[in-house]
């Protein structure tokens, strides 16, 4: 928040803020209107992301499950009705290698994210989101 100071010709003081930034102000003092403006915009701002593909929704069956069972990809081969040897074939993996993904021993690489996605049906971004966030070092 960056207001601009304006003096009129009587000396009195005005301050300028952006119109966003006066709503956090309001919104923070209680302002339900100001509340409301202010998840509209961001409601919007995700709805764009989500529509430019810079941002993807999590389904619940996951994100109700992580909390409890921190890895996705265990998640995920649970909530498709896989085994691990089902699961390792059809991504054209060893069950060993799924057992130390699933186990937190090895990081999946984006790749092999993308198997695993694909013998699901499920949106890559998904699991890659996940252990490679986008903007993340590699």
């Amino acid at each position: 928040m960056k207001p601009q100071i304006l003096t009129t010709a009587a000396g009195e003081e005005l301050v300028v803020l952006a119109r966003h930034d006066y709503d956090v102000l309001l919104a923070r003092l209680g302002d339900e209107e100001a509340e409301d403006r202010l998840s509209a915009e961001i409601a919007m701002t995700v709805k764009a992301a989500i529509a430019e593909g810079t941002e993807i929704l999590l389904p619940t069956w996951l994100t109700d499950r992580m909390a409890a069972d921190g890895s996705p990809v265990r998640i995920v081969r649970e909530h498709f009705g896989l085994s691990s040897s089902r699961m390792a074939s059809k991504a054209g993996m060893t069950t060993d290698h799924l057992a130390d993904i699933e186990d937190g021993g090895q990081t999946p690489s984006p790749a092999m994210l993308d198997a695993i996605s694909l013998a699901v049906a499920l949106d890559p971004r998904v699991l890659r989101g996940l252990y490679h966030p986008p903007g993340e070092a590699a």
